[in-house]
């Protein structure tokens, strides 16, 4: 391990395809490289939009990993959870949850961010298409189809790209319609569990100064969880996606781009099975299991105690005992609830670029989408009815852009200045059907948010620049619940013999609740190049995620009877924003005379008012009940010595703890690690490609990557907890450049290793469920270009 570690302390994230340009070009290679040619002999210059104008991957002064569509490619990353696999300090899970959805987007950066789907609370990084902010983690795990390059930004960006990017922001760019050209691009491919990619793009000129973009992808695939009532198979994929785009120059100094964009997903639901019970006393709620089973051993003619305990997991003589005997191992569900995962997903972006002068450009991103989902799951893995989940979530969000960017003081100032306004609108009801209790939860929600930001970056000198930006933001939010017991199913057991668990109450109040926040979020940076291939820079920002609602309550919270809160608007729990104040100090270095990009930084954050999950009773709720301090660095690296051969890998840490938190609140221990966060991030690629003819090419590859372990819940609960775990990829691509053709074999996860993508344990349910990744999986890819 020391030795993949010291290895991969040395390398980098930007992959590409490349040759041998320095015998090639007819410099000496005795000159140092500028950084432009270095980015040219590593397969064309890596153009970023980080600071949301375009400039070169070398030149910018934060810790950013941008990929190409071709670097994706190269490893075999199509969908954006699997940017986790080749970013340091990126954890990116398609993640269940607990309502079981297929497309949930869990991101942490450098250890914050946010795991749950609920409506009410905001991700800790944001996701951009095009400049347009997914608000919803719905819907978020993208399939990366006709990009043109993908920038993971690394620490808050909340000067520029504002709300809820307290820990970074993930930045997709897709291929733009070219008038200048008719060409096309296929795909299709076929692999285990009866996997079936099929994608194509095309590129239609439709006169000088217009042209259109078609793209489209259906991604099928078998399960690998058996459920054998009803003889599914969970985990399958079953997606098909659509992107049409249209680009237009009105004038010489105008652009206007049009997109659309549709997802359509019908899957069997997410791949849980039970992995332990909790057999006894629960810390603050009614032990779900011990109820049903303490209800079965009377059924059975036993007495008044649960059929099966921790002493004795296991009861024969007890049909209906909910026991051991449902641990039926990772790939197997014995659920019999309702489980499927639905989703519709809609986007428009109208974006326009005027050129109003030589040095100054004014940009306009107008953007609205919709997400229409519905998903179920059986939460306890039996064939019992102990704690079953079904969720509708609706969301629309419209969003404004203006941005205006010059040059100034022969053009040694580069500056922005823009406002923002996003406004969206949604209900998420969902029915929980429980030992003790069925009822509707949820409600609808609104928010909006109005931005105004500044940043200015002034040439000192040729080797000193300065930046200074500064945003506000106000946001409103609010929630009106839509919650009632439908039915008591323990009327003669206490404490359900109360009145407020009887049919028709109300578990929160029916009123809108609304609260407002505002924040100012700065960034300072100093970058100075003492030599041309070298940047040292320094820097120090703010970022703040938004407030919300705890949406999820049980037992009733009634003004007056169970809180001596009379307003029923205060009683509605909520949670105040989160925010993180972190300095970062970085070098980029482009190697003279040879072919060599290393980027390193080092941070560290002071991070207030965590928006903790924790599950102290039925339901689980957030709690602004700690704080934590976050330090780490990367290290990033590429390597072509030419004839060929190209290596590239990466390196990340992070040490976050909880400085304090309330434990009498959480019932977390304060030595606790945070939930989904790995120490140690490493991954390292290496290729060779070999010319068969001055057209056709042969091209072996493998990529490595690993992750220290981790906790998927605040409990640091070991049955759901991932030990280190590595995965080796392998694939080897054949190309015909004159034909445009390629075939391409792959392996991913070579040594079919087991490892844990979620983890769910709520105290009162007091079972632990997890959902584990496929295992290893074979493809075969035709490609073609026309």
């Amino acid at each position: 391990m020391m030795t993949t570690l010291a290895v991969a302390s040395a390398l980098l994230a930007t992959p590409a395809t490349t040759q041998d340009a320095a015998a090639d070009d007819g410099r000496s290679p005795s000159r140092p490289l500028s950084a432009e040619e270095l980015d040219a002999a590593l397969g064309g210059p890596i153009i970023i939009t980080a600071r949301r104008r375009e400039e070169l991957l070398q030149d910018t002064p934060i810790a950013v990993s941008a990929f190409t569509a071709e670097a994706l490619a190269a490893r075999g990353v199509d969908t954006s959870d699997a940017l986790a696999n080749i970013t340091p300090n990126l954890t990116f899970r398609n993640n269940p949850a607990f309502g079981g959805l297929t497309n949930n987007a869990a991101i942490f950066i450098r250890g914050i961010g946010q795991s749950d789907f609920v409506p009410t609370i905001d991700p800790g990084v944001g996701v951009y298409v095009d400049g347009v902010y997914l608000a919803r983690s719905v819907g978020s795990v993208l399939d990366l189809v006709d990009i043109e390059r993908v920038e993971v930004l690394r620490g808050p960006q909340g000067t520029l790209f504002g709300r809820n990017t307290i820990g970074g922001a993930i930045s997709i760019t897709t291929s733009a319609p070219n008038p200048s050209r008719e060409e096309g691009h296929a795909s299709f491919a076929y692999g285990t569990d009866d996997l079936v990619e099929a994608k194509a793009s095309y590129n239609i000129p439709l006169g000088e100064d217009v042209a259109m973009r078609l793209a489209g992808g259906y991604f099928g695939q078998d399960g690998y969880v058996y459920r054998p009532f009803d003889d599914r198979w969970l985990g399958n994929s079953n997606r098909f996606v659509g992107r049409a785009a249209l680009r237009a120059y009105p004038s010489d100094t105008v652009t206007l781009d049009l997109a659309l964009d549709y997802t359509h997903l019908r899957e069997n639901g997410a791949p849980y099975s039970l992995v332990g019970i909790n057999y006894g006393t629960t810390l603050a709620a009614p032990p779900f299991v011990d109820i049903h089973n303490v209800l079965a051993n009377l059924m059975a003619g036993g007495g008044p105690m649960p059929c099966a305990t921790a002493a004795m997991p296991y009861n024969p003589d007890v049909d209906g005992c909910l026991d051991d005997r449902y641990v039926a191992g990772r790939f197997t569900n014995l659920g019999t609830g309702p489980t499927f995962s639905d989703s519709d997903i809609f986007g428009f972006s109208l974006i326009g670029e005027w050129d109003v002068a030589d040095d100054l450009t004014l940009k306009s991103i107008s953007a609205y989408r919709t997400i229409d989902s519905a998903f179920a799951r059986d939460g306890d893995v039996s064939p019992f009815t102990v704690n079953h989940f079904a969720d509708e979530l609706s969301q629309y969000q419209y969003s404004q852009e203006l941005q205006l960017l010059g040059r100034s003081f022969d053009r040694r100032l580069d500056w922005i200045i823009g406002g923002y306004f996003f406004r969206e609108t949604g209900t998420n009801p969902n029915i929980l059907d429980f030992v003790v209790s069925r009822f509707r939860s949820g409600g609808a929600f609104e928010g909006s948010s109005i931005a105004g930001f500044a940043q200015g970056t002034f040439d000192v000198t040729d080797s000193l620049s300065l930046t200074a930006g500064i945003r506000y933001t106000e946001e409103t939010k609010s929630f009106t619940p839509d919650q009632v017991i439908l039915e008591n199913k323990l009327p003669f057991l206490p404490p359900f013999d109360a009145p407020i668990f009887a049919p028709g109450t109300r578990i929160l109040p029916n009123v809108e609740a609304t609260r407002r926040y505002d924040a100012f979020t700065p960034h300072l940076n100093i970058a100075f190049r003492p030599s041309e291939p070298l940047l040292l820079y320094a820097s120090w920002s703010e970022g703040f995620k938004s407030g919300g609602f705890t949406q999820r309550v049980f037992p009733p919270i009634i003004p007056g009877i169970t809180t001596p809160i009379l307003d029923p608007a205060e009683a509605i729990p909520s949670i105040a924003p989160e925010t993180v104040s972190t300095y970062e100090v970085g070098a980029k270095y482009n190697s003279p005379g040879g072919l060599l990009r290393l980027n390193v930084a080092a941070f560290s954050s002071d991070y207030k008012d965590l928006q903790i999950q924790v599950f102290t009773s039925v339901a689980p709720v957030f709690q602004n009940a700690a704080s934590a301090s976050i330090k780490g660095f990367e290290a990033e690296m590429q390597l072509d010595p030419g004839g060929g051969f190209f290596a590239e890998a990466s390196l990340g840490y992070t040490d976050a703890g909880y400085e304090e938190i309330d434990e009498a609140v959480t019932f977390v221990d304060p030595d606790n690690d945070l939930a989904l966060i790995s120490r140690w991030t490493v991954a390292a690629g290496a290729q060779h490609r070999f010319d068969l003819s001055p057209d056709q090419s042969l091209t072996p590859r493998v990529d490595l990557s690993y992750r220290s372990g981790y906790y998927t819940d605040a409990f640091n609960t070991e049955a759901i907890a991932q030990d280190d775990y590595a995965l080796l990829d392998a694939n080897v691509a054949w190309r015909d450049d004159k034909r445009g053709l390629a075939l391409i074999g792959s392996v991913h996860n070579v040594f079919d290793t087991h490892y844990l993508v979620s983890g769910v344990l709520s105290d009162a349910f007091q079972v632990f469920e997890g959902a584990y990744a496929r295992g290893r999986e074979a493809k075969l890819s035709l490609e073609v270009d026309f």
